[in-house]
This record gives structure tokens, sequence and C-alpha cells, in this order.
């Protein structure tokens, strides 16, 4: 039962898209993912902390988050079912998580030790292509995403409230203008690099416009 839980889950995986069944069952035999459930709240990776597997997010959403000496936090992105984290981290030197990771609600993870794929004969050299090419794909749509928020936050005119960036990270997943973005307007705040009082003034200001508007987590652009 828990072998065809990950069996699924890696399936549904953009990693692995392009394998069959008999090569994903043949890396779950080799490197032998571990799931991990989470409560709410709690922490799934710390920053800083040794990183050698990749997380599939089996269920539920986690935010990342990263923890200035100063004290501040700035969250990066909110990860949702079927997303993997902690892909940038194995593929650097120091194989060390850049971000603390936390369970916004009861989560489940599979970790897969991803360097083990590729230092093993047992799985072939054309699944470990096809492997790499995902990874090069994923965390190539990632850096643009990011690059692309520091486009709209450097702008001095928005107040780092721009409704271009809720269109970058949202409207191109659901593929319409109304979306949830999964966030407490503290979360959001945090998420924009801007204080809470500057973002509701913001906010309201261009629902009155027209250009917006939202009720709780659920936002409209017009």
């Amino acid at each position: 039962m828990v072998e065809n839980e990950t069996l699924n889950c890696l399936k549904k995986s953009k990693l692995f898209q392009g394998l069959d069944d008999i090569e994903l069952k043949d890396i779950i035999s080799f490197v032998m993912p571990a799931e991990v459930r989470y409560q709410k709240n709690q922490i799934i990776v710390n920053q800083g902390d040794p990183v050698n597997s990749i997380g599939i997010l089996r269920k539920g959403t986690a935010i990342s988050s990263k923890n200035h000496f100063n004290g501040n936090i700035q969250i990066l992105r909110i990860y949702g079912q079927g997303e993997i984290f902690s892909l940038d981290a194995v593929n650097t030197t120091l194989l060390t998580s850049p971000v603390t990771l936390v369970s916004q609600a009861e989560s489940s993870v599979i970790f897969v030790p991803f360097l083990k794929i590729f230092r093993t004969d047992q799985i072939s050299l054309e699944v470990k292509k096809i492997i790499m090419s995902n990874s090069s794909e994923i965390l190539s749509n990632e850096l643009i995403r990011l690059m692309y928020k520091i486009d709209v936050l450097s702008k001095k005119d928005t107040a780092g409230t721009n409704p271009d960036l809720f269109k970058s990270d949202q409207r191109e997943e659901s593929g319409c203008s109304t979306f949830d973005i999964d966030m407490t307007q503290d979360q959001l705040a945090q998420y924009l690099c801007v204080n809470r009082s500057v973002l509701s003034k913001e906010l309201n200001q261009m629902r009155k416009c027209g250009k917006i508007d939202y009720k709780k987590k659920r936002f409209t652009i017009y």
C-alpha cells in the first residue's frame, strides 16, 4: 500500500515525467524513498540543515522562508501538493538548505535521495538523462519566477504590490484572473517585503481603483 502511494506520487511529479511504472519501481526499490508526516507549523527543513534528499509534498502545503541576521523573515514561496523542494540544495556543492520550510497544515512529504539515483549503475543512463532534463526545467522555471518577482519588487512606484506580481505567481498556474493566495496578510507582507500597514493601504487603494478585488485569501485581477 505504501509502495503504491509512493509510486503514484512519483508518477504525478514533474521530476519523473516520461518514466514508466517499471522504471519508477526500479528507482523506488533502489533509493528507498521515505514518507514523513508533519503537523501544522512543524519545521520540515531548517535553514542551514544538511540536505541529500529532495522532498515531494504528497499532502498539504508548506511555506518557504529566509531568516536574516537582523531578525527579519522573508517569505519566498508556498509549496502545494505535488511540488518539489530542496532540488536546488541537492545540486550544490554545500548540500545545505538555504531556507526554512514549515508545514502550513497537516502534511505528508516523500523524501527521495536524489544523488543516489546518479551514483549507481542499477538505474539506466536514459532514465538519469530524463530526470536530469526534468530537473533542469524545474530549476529554470523557478529561476524565472524569482527573477520576475525581483523585477516587480524593484519598481519604486509599486510599493511591492503591483498586481502583475500576483499574475506571475498565481494566474499562470490557475489560467484565470481569480485565484487563492494561501497566506495571511502578515505572510503576504513578508513575501512582498513591505510593512503590513503599507500592504493593506495599497491593496485597498488598488481595489478602489478597480484594479483588483479580494476577500480573505481570494483575489481577482481586472
